[in-house]
């Protein structure tokens, strides 16, 4: 079941995601071992590898406010006036927005490159990961990332390999 499958049940708000990630680097990583990508999009740091690259998409839940008015309205006794009657009330509700970008996942860090919210996060600040068959929810603090990518094992997998080899002293 996919990340968004379970939360909300609507197929057709969940994006679809092809992805970029060459199949020698699917094998390798299927196989245990963390392939190293080379980009010129990303400015890497002293020591750093790219492992992972493809394309995502972050899920933002934007709450929304509307009113609606029920009642009626009339023209008035006098030119240019009005009678309205009826009540109105806000109501709230939530909507999926989608920022699509590409998704870094590095030695070091994780980046989402995006025109909006996108990010730069290093491991010691990832608190908690939940992964899906679709994506995978990452937690830096308080912060929660929703990323739908095509393989969700996948990006779980080399996450759990990077977690592993940083733990080795």
């Amino acid at each position: 079941m996919g990340f968004f499958d379970s939360l909300f049940g609507n197929k057709n708000q969940i994006p679809t995601v092809t992805s970029i990630l060459p199949d020698a680097a699917r094998q390798e990583i299927i196989a245990g071992r963390l392939p190293i990508l080379n980009t010129d999009k990303l400015f890497l740091k002293k020591g750093e590898k790219i492992h992972f690259i493809d394309k995502a998409v972050n899920m933002e839940q934007k709450k929304v406010k509307e009113f609606r008015h029920s009642g009626g309205s009339a023209p008035g006794l006098f030119k240019g006036t009005r009678w309205s009657a009826g009540r109105g009330k806000t109501v709230e509700h939530i909507e999926l927005v989608q920022h699509r970008g590409i998704l870094y996942v590095t030695n070091q860090r994780i980046v989402f490159q995006a025109t909006e919210w996108g990010f730069d996060k290093q491991y010691r600040y990832l608190t908690a990961i939940t992964p899906y068959s679709n994506g995978c929810e990452m937690q830096f603090g308080s912060k929660t990332y929703c990323l739908i990518v095509a393989d969700g094992s996948i990006l779980n997998h080399v996450l759990k390999l990077i977690r592993q080899r940083r733990q080795i002293p």
